[in-house]
């Protein structure tokens, strides 16, 4: 049986090359909406999923204390989450379109103007995304703005043919290409890796990683998520101390009809020996985003990464809140 015989009978096959597509010819509020209606149902076909998603929003109130509404009933459901899990697995085929502008029209951005004046400075900037929400689709806005930008992660599957065409660029001085992360890459790989952020840094180029990254080996920093401790993948903040570069972090959202609520976050410069302190104050905002939109939250929720080990109680939400705040206020002074 070939490759693409064998694919033809599994559900992603049908779902990224069939459905997805011929859903985008109706629009973006048309195929929001089907995504969502896709997600609801798939409770009914797929045998416990909606006691796994019960289970999940249960560790979410233990974890963010989220509190119940003005009549007794808990502020955050299994039904958001689920409608939110077929928007999550959809990344970016929505944008998938050749006019910009149609697609970043679709966005709702905050934070970009202080972004871009820090960019300006030529110093570089680091910006620092997570696997909240729609992140694949905040990547597609930053490629579509042209932005001097390199993405330090491991490439993404299931994206859009866009999204697939930057990431094969082979633009000097810095291929896309040659920037992607592995778990299998060699101790000179990484090294070179890294040699060639710290380069583009320096040459005033953005680049983006990914700060909720749980990974085993070296590089790596304890800190806590939702209540549970990992080790987090800690190349962002070693580079960020490294180079003295401006650090952003970066949330896309889905809103409805379509859209997205993409955000930057000033966290400022870091410096050796701070590095730990950064990345608590990453994962506390991280927490803050989380609790503001559970629904949003589909990976921590529910990938075994995140939901293994003994759950904690987390600190209330105005302490997560102020934590972050104080952090990135002592990292601009600094």
């Amino acid at each position: 049986m070939t490759s693409l015989s064998r694919r033809f009978f599994t559900w992603k096959f049908h779902f990224y090359e069939v459905l997805l597509p011929m859903l985008r010819r109706l629009g973006p509020a048309r195929f929001d909406a089907v995504v969502r209606t896709v997600g609801a149902a798939s409770t009914f076909i797929r045998p416990g999923r909606r006691a796994r998603l019960k289970s999940a929003v249960a560790a979410a109130d233990a974890a963010l204390d989220l509190g119940q509404d003005s009549e007794g009933r808990r502020r955050f459901d299994w039904t958001g989450l689920a409608a939110n899990a077929a928007r999550f697995t959809a990344r970016d085929y929505a944008l998938d379109v050749a006019d910009d502008d149609d697609v970043l029209n679709r966005f709702e951005v905050e934070g970009y103007d202080e972004f871009r004046e820090e960019l300006a400075r030529g110093d570089g900037a680091i910006l620092v995304g997570s696997h909240l929400g729609a992140h694949i689709a905040g990547m597609h806005w930053l490629f579509r703005n042209n932005l001097p930008i390199r993405a330090l992660v491991q490439r993404p599957k299931h994206v859009s043919n866009y999204l697939e065409r930057q990431f094969d660029a082979t633009d000097e001085p810095y291929p896309q290409r040659d920037f992607f992360l592995r778990k299998d890459l060699s101790a000179s790989a990484a090294v070179e890796r890294i040699m060639q952020a710290r380069s583009a840094l320096r040459g005033g180029m953005t680049i983006y990683l990914n700060g909720d990254i749980v990974w085993e080996g070296s590089n790596t920093r304890t800190c806590r998520l939702l209540g549970r401790d990992h080790q987090f993948l800690a190349i962002w903040n070693e580079l960020a101390a490294l180079t003295r570069s401006p650090v952003f972090f970066l949330f896309c959202t889905h809103r409805p009809g379509g859209r997205f609520a993409l955000e930057f976050k000033n966290f400022g410069r870091t410096s050796s020996g701070d590095q730990h302190r950064a990345l608590a104050a990453y994962l506390s905002e991280l927490e803050v985003q989380v609790a503001a939109d559970p629904s949003e939250a589909v990976a921590y929720l529910t990938w075994p990464c995140y939901t293994t080990g003994s759950l904690e109680p987390s600190p209330k939400r105005r302490g997560r809140r102020r934590i972050a705040a104080e952090t990135r206020q002592s990292s601009r002074v600094g």
